[in-house]
């Protein structure tokens, strides 16, 4: 996120390389009607601004405006930037003559020249695109082969077209692309249209992939398929549409598992109301409707009977529907059923730790220990809320291993050493994080637990704690908490908390979770600081305080934030009960979330079924890291073993009431 300084500049640096600073606003639009052409800065830029300005033209795709602004740059650790934007700029270009082997041969050059592994593999990907956009499968194959990052799945389906006919072309990367339950796209689309075409994909296959697009919504992709598989588009657009009108026991199969899918994601209780529609399906179709009917319901946090659960066992689904169904059960206390529909998942979902002890739990429950304690034994000790809860399982609570060796000196400077760890730290003093993010990540992807341990040590001594967090998180056999959970400014925090007679190592624990220690952090919703308070809830607590003069800006200072912060943080926390479960859900989501949630549950539940139980993703994950840090940082300011299955509790269903907290 970059700084508001660096943006304050960034606008001036524009307005001056473009000579704009003191045109009107008439003048300004005639300019922007106009070609633009590089001029000269009207005055001296540093080389920093000029960089800012190069960045943003390149991200708008202004080539003019760029090489004005990359003019400016005279930092040659920044250049290698520049030459990737530029030759962006080529790999992106459409129209006539676009497609021509210059760009390749200049990509191919970038590639072997720069001395960036990063930029080297980003350039790369924006090669691989231009190539599959002209069906050069010929010289896919190469860059594809050496592409490192890997991160994204259309170039996968890209190489799956590109093998399309020849032995083994759909491989595991491509096959997972290919059948997520998300929005096709162009690569995937194309693919799936050409195996369907050459037989190598199956009709049953397409129509799986079909349903996987009515799980997530993907519209486009169902209207796609359908064309493939050769169904009347007004037909799909009807049950698209029309959904109630066209689930009948009259329509065909395929219309009336789209309209009871659609249904069932617009209205779960109106799509069970088709029953007639749903028994004239064959018993596969059944049984997905009702996983869909189910999972949907459940995502409402809307009565889900057991009867849904039973007939869904025999669908085809995603790991996704099944994680909404075992919710469900688990809501319902109903463990024959958590037992049932863990072992629906696939093998890749079911290695998920999350529901290793749901299903342990399972075991446990119906009276099967030395199964339960088993799977909890292949959980428990790792570092994270499951494992937490596992280890809790087996009568372990949760400690603080053995710290690793400190770094040496040598192993310091060799991080000192890496031109991409400097490059990161040069983007942080631009305020420029995502770049600065992306060039230290890649740095630590081949890093011993030793390496990793130095590198984070670098940052933490540098103030970069987001990344000293992030790095120590990454260690597998050797570790140091004391970087994984770094407690700065400590004896303001500790002070902060006190005041509101709050645990100090919860609100660590949310920190670290909510901005990772970065003072200016400023989300999507402009939530800011290290406590990521926003300016209405900030305006609420300045009121409350009796400070009259605040300003928003006042949310980046550390005492500020931390009394603001812990303010609120106690005021929700005495709002739900004194629940701190209910509290981080309620800082995270709003206060009156987490009373409606509670409400609809049908009897008391305990904590950690209630924080899987969350119907909001991001809420669910916050809450869970939130109190699994606190354990880490209890542990460590104490010295003391400590219980999150304790500081969870169990909450007990009562009626929502409005709250008078923002």
């Amino acid at each position: 996120m970059m700084m508001n300084r660096s943006r304050c500049l960034l606008s001036l640096v524009l307005a001056a390389i473009l000579g704009l600073g003191s045109a009107t606003s008439d003048a300004r639009e005639r300019r922007a009607a106009a070609p633009a052409t590089p001029t000269a800065p009207s005055t001296p830029v540093s080389a920093d601004d000029a960089f800012l300005a190069a960045r943003l033209a390149a991200n708008q795709g202004q080539l003019d405006r760029f090489e004005a602004a990359a003019a400016q740059v005279t930092d040659p650790t920044l250049q290698s930037y520049l030459r990737y934007w530029r030759l962006k700029f080529r790999l992106n270009a459409r129209g006539p003559g676009a497609d021509g082997p210059g760009a390749d041969a200049e990509a191919q050059a970038f590639i072997a020249s720069t001395d960036n592994p990063l930029l080297a593999d980003l350039a790369r990907r924006d090669w691989l695109y231009r190539l599959a956009r002209r069906n050069d499968w010929a010289a896919f194959e190469a860059p594809y082969s050496a592409w490192v990052l890997r991160d994204e799945p259309a170039l996968h389906c890209y190489a799956g077209l590109g093998r399309a006919g020849q032995p083994g072309a759909l491989t595991d990367e491509s096959r997972d692309a290919l059948f997520q339950p998300r929005e096709l796209g162009d690569g995937c689309g194309a693919l799936i249209e050409a195996m369907a075409r050459s037989g190598t994909l199956k009709r049953g296959e397409v129509w799986r992939r079909l349903k996987l697009a009515l799980e997530a919504g993907a519209s486009g992709s169902v209207r796609r398929l359908g064309a493939v598989l050769d169904l009347p588009a007004g037909s799909v657009e009807a049950a698209l549409q029309r959904p109630a009108t066209v689930a009948s026991p009259g329509a065909s199969r395929e219309a009336a598992v789209i309209a009871l899918g659609t249904l069932a994601r617009q209205d779960p209780e109106a799509a069970a109301r088709e029953g007639a529609a749903i028994a004239a399906l064959p018993p596969e179709e059944r049984a997905w409707v009702w996983s869909q009917i189910g999972a949907h319901s459940m995502r409402k946090l809307a009565p889900v009977p057991v009867a849904w659960l039973h007939e869904a066992q025999g669908a085809q689904a995603s790991d996704e529907t099944w994680a909404w169904l075992v919710r469900a059960a688990l809501r319902a206390g109903d463990w024959t059923a958590v037992h049932a529909l863990v072992e629906k998942m696939s093998a890749e979902g079911r290695r998920d730790p999350a529901w290793v002890y749901w299903h342990a739990r399972a075991h446990q429950m119906l009276g099967r220990k030395t199964q339960a304690n088993a799977q909890f034994r292949t959980i428990a000790g790792q570092f994270h809320f499951y494992g937490q809860l596992a280890g809790e399982e087996l009568g372990e609570a949760t400690a603080i291993p053995v710290i690793a060796p400190a770094s040496s000196e040598i192993e310091v400077a060799e991080v000192a050493g890496n031109a991409g760890f400097a490059r990161a730290l040069r983007f942080y003093q631009m305020g420029l994080r995502p770049e600065g993010n992306r060039e230290w990540n890649f740095q630590l992807r081949t890093l011993s637990d030793r390496q990793l341990i130095a590198a984070a040590r670098f940052a933490c001594e540098r103030r970069v704690l987001d990344r000293c967090v992030n790095t120590a998180d990454r260690t597998r056999t050797e570790h140091d908490f004391s970087l994984r959970f770094v407690t700065p400014f400590r004896p303001q925090l500790e002070a902060a908390a006190a005041e509101r007679g709050l645990d100090p190592a919860w609100v660590y624990g949310l920190i670290r979770q909510e901005s990772r220690f970065i003072m200016d952090a400023r989300s999507s919703a402009s939530a800011q600081g290290l406590m990521q308070i926003i300016p209405p809830t900030a305006r609420w607590i300045a009121r409350r305080l009796g400070v009259a003069d605040f300003r928003i800006e006042q949310l980046n200072e550390l005492d500020t934030n931390l009394r603001f912060g812990t303010f609120y943080l106690r005021a929700v926390h005495d709002d739900l009960e004194n629940s701190p479960l209910l509290a981080s859900a309620g800082y995270n989501a709003g206060p009156g979330r987490p009373r409606q949630w509670r409400s609809k549950l049908a009897g008391s539940l305990e904590g950690a079924a209630f924080a899987e139980i969350i119907p909001f993703a991001e809420t669910r994950d916050y809450v869970k890291k939130v109190l699994s840090n606190a354990i880490f940082y209890g542990a460590l300011m104490t010295g003391q073993p400590q219980s999150l299955k304790q500081r969870l509790g169990s909450i007990t269903p009562m009626p929502a009431r409005a709250s008078d907290l923002p």
